[in-house]
């Protein structure tokens, strides 16, 4: 391969990227598919052959790559609307979590919320975005005011940030771990992580990028800031909360209270509105248990046991089959938590082994785990990155309808090449146990 060759697919995926954003519509599956299918091919093929070309080259091109899809409007999920929708109630002076948008219109004649309304994806139920969501979504509402697109361009652009900072401290971690630098652009030129975050203004991002700065903290003995940077994170997306057991054999248990105490009292702080009104809470805990409670896309083992459940029962029985998920998984990670001893790994496993069992599973859900897997030499989560957008088959068809030949071979696949994958290591580990 030539490095005229390499330029040509670096121009072909930022072409993919403008089409991608620019032109398509998440009922179009063929070319959405299509898309994804070419910038996965070029993907793998630039890992394969990185060395051909300056690393910096790559970077610089995952970043403008980014860039491109600021100014686009997401076309893959509308969940940016509620977004907008509560930085502008702040804006009014209405807390996001004391009415629910149906509700809310009986209190205002807001003609910006009257044209975002009819967009809205969850209309019936109370916000369940945590409080620095909530600032972000504030601060594009002060920059952007009544300007729908202005909004989604602020959001984007501080997506956009998120993602620069996570890239900067993937190589930071990378360079303390003494592992190739190379290894960043296994996220860096993702184009799940690429089309799902900045594209589709996803907070996956700022997750990522709080939880990186807590563990680089952390390798530095800053207690008080590494707890402080993932309660961030946890104000971003609570998964982050699964890491807290793994600090007990990686600091030790009189550092691990005190680490803890400093994230709960920040997190008090932050959630101080909703301590004052627990009226909120129950909100927002509502909004939730519905969530959890009655949605499903993509789940895996849950389709599994949901359709025995159906044999069984005859109906549904999703609030049943969540809970048995839930104490599996949990059975699960006591597991990880009882051997893994680094964090960054313990998290990644932490994370499968919460989307395996999950009745939702949303291909930007796949974020974290990517920029996780650099740390360890598994590389299935890249199969799993490829193959999940195959799930968005299920917005071909009007009611929405899944497609669970499709879900299957995409669990199928990336199960089988785990098993593979630990099947070499243990032969491998067996090999250099004999010599």
């Amino acid at each position: 391969m030539t490095k005229f060759t390499f330029y040509l697919m670096l121009f072909v995926s930022l072409l993919g990227y403008i089409l991608s954003g620019y032109f398509t519509e998440r009922s179009n599956f063929s070319l959405l598919i299509s898309l994804y299918s070419t910038l996965f091919i070029i993907y793998f093929l630039i890992l394969n052959y990185k060395n051909l070309l300056n690393f910096n080259v790559l970077l610089v091109a995952g970043i403008l790559f980014r860039f491109c899809l600021i100014f686009s409007i997401p076309a893959l999920s509308d969940d940016f609307y509620r977004f907008v929708w509560d930085g502008r109630i702040q804006q009014l002076g209405f807390n996001p979590f004391d009415y629910t948008p149906v509700e809310l219109l009986t209190h205002t004649k807001d003609p910006f919320l009257n044209q975002l309304f009819p967009l809205l994806n969850s209309p019936n139920y109370f916000s369940v975005y945590p409080q620095f969501c909530q600032i972000i979504f504030r601060i594009a509402a002060f920059i952007g005011q009544d300007n729908l697109y202005l909004n989604i361009i602020m959001l984007k652009a501080m997506i956009f940030i998120s993602e620069l900072g996570t890239i900067y401290l993937l190589f930071r971690l990378l360079t303390i771990r003494k592992k190739a630098p190379s290894l960043l652009l296994i996220y860096a030129l993702n184009p799940l992580v690429i089309i799902e975050l900045t594209g589709n203004i996803h907070f996956e991002a700022f997750m990522i990028s709080f939880t990186l700065l807590s563990v680089l903290l952390l390798s530095y003995q800053k207690i008080a800031a590494s707890a402080a940077a993932l309660v961030l994170a946890i104000q971003a997306k609570i998964l982050p909360l699964l890491a807290i057991p793994l600090l007990l054999r990686k600091i030790g248990l009189r550092k691990t209270i005190l680490w803890t105490l400093t994230a709960l009292i920040m997190l008090i702080l932050m959630s101080i509105d909703l301590l004052i009104e627990p009226k909120r809470i129950q909100n927002i805990s509502e909004s939730l248990h519905l969530y959890y409670g009655k949605f499903e896309f993509n789940g895996g083992l849950y389709l599994i046991f949901r359709t025995i459940g159906w044999w069984i029962m005859d109906y549904n029985p999703i609030a049943i089959v969540s809970k048995l998920l839930i104490l599996m998984s949990l059975t699960a990670m006591l597991y990880v938590y009882l051997t893994e001893k680094d964090i960054l790994s313990g998290l990644f496993w932490l994370l499968c082994i919460y989307l395996l069992f999950g009745a939702v599973v949303h291909p930007w859900y796949l974020a974290p785990l990517i920029a996780l897997s650099i740390f360890h030499t598994y590389r299935f989560i890249l199969i799993w990155s490829a193959l999940i957008p195959l799930t968005y088959f299920t917005y071909k068809v009007m009611p929405f309808s899944e497609n669970y030949w499709l879900i299957g071979m995409e669990y199928t696949v990336v199960l089988i090449y785990l098993l593979w994958e630990i099947t070499l290591k243990k032969n491998k580990q067996f090999k250099t146990n004999m010599n």
